[in-house]
């Protein structure tokens, strides 16, 4: 999966315009939904995509797009 599919991804989980997200998006800005839902759709994408298991509690110091893509990393 490339990086710019990774953020389409979590745009759509995000509830973001597609496009519109970079790493340096932050996780508070208007029109980001960094939700509950969000999270359980994250950790779903991590684990459906990339076999990696997360806890909600290892991901409340998120504060960009930057620390979701850095889960991803191997």
């Amino acid at each position: 999966m490339t990086q710019s599919e990774i953020l389409e991804e979590l745009a759509d989980i995000l509830g973001a315009t597609p496009g519109s997200l970079t790493p340096e998006t932050r996780l508070d800005a208007e029109g980001i939904r960094w939700d509950s839902m969000a999270l359980l759709a994250y950790l779903a994408f991590l684990r459906f995509h990339f076999g990696k298991t997360r806890s909600g509690i290892s991901c409340a110091a998120f504060t960009t797009v930057a620390d979701l893509l850095a889960e991803i990393q191997p």
